[in-house]
């Protein structure tokens, strides 16, 4: 049986899915793993996409950043009731390039308060297992 929380990230992987490559999330095409209840965490997987990528090959800094706020975003509503969340802040600190084809966003809420989530999260190369970016940020419920 499923829980709430595995409900609520496969709805949102849904909606994100439904739109078809007409927003930035749908373009990144984020794919859940899986959840720890327990630590409030998520894994999140995004495959490299021609467009994201600078023109040293690698994955633009944007792209990356947008991938830390989909996957923080998702795992905080996965975790909460509301319905919208808003990013207030997002923090990346860059340690090797995003060279790979297949990257893991490993998200965590470490403080789901009633007006402000703190999330961080921190990126691997699927392959190779190596920390290739972290990143901290808030988010606001919207109501």
């Amino acid at each position: 049986m499923s829980s709430q929380a595995e409900d609520r990230m496969k709805a949102i992987a849904e909606e994100i899915e439904s739109a078809g490559g007409s927003n930035m999330n749908s373009l990144l095409a984020p794919g859940p793993l899986g959840l720890d209840e327990e630590k409030l965490s998520a894994e999140i997987r995004f495959v490299r996409k021609e467009w994201e990528t600078n023109e040293r090959g690698e994955i633009h800094g944007g792209a990356i950043s947008a991938m830390f706020d989909t996957a923080m975003g998702m795992t905080v509503l996965a975790y909460s009731e509301s319905e919208h969340i808003s990013t207030a802040d997002l923090d990346v600190s860059f340690i090797r390039p995003f060279l790979g084809e297949s990257y893991i966003f490993r998200a965590e809420a470490l403080h789901p308060g009633r007006m402000l989530v703190r999330a961080r999260a921190v990126a691997y190369d699927e392959e190779n297992g190596k920390v290739l970016a972290s990143a901290t940020a808030n988010f606001v419920h919207l109501r």
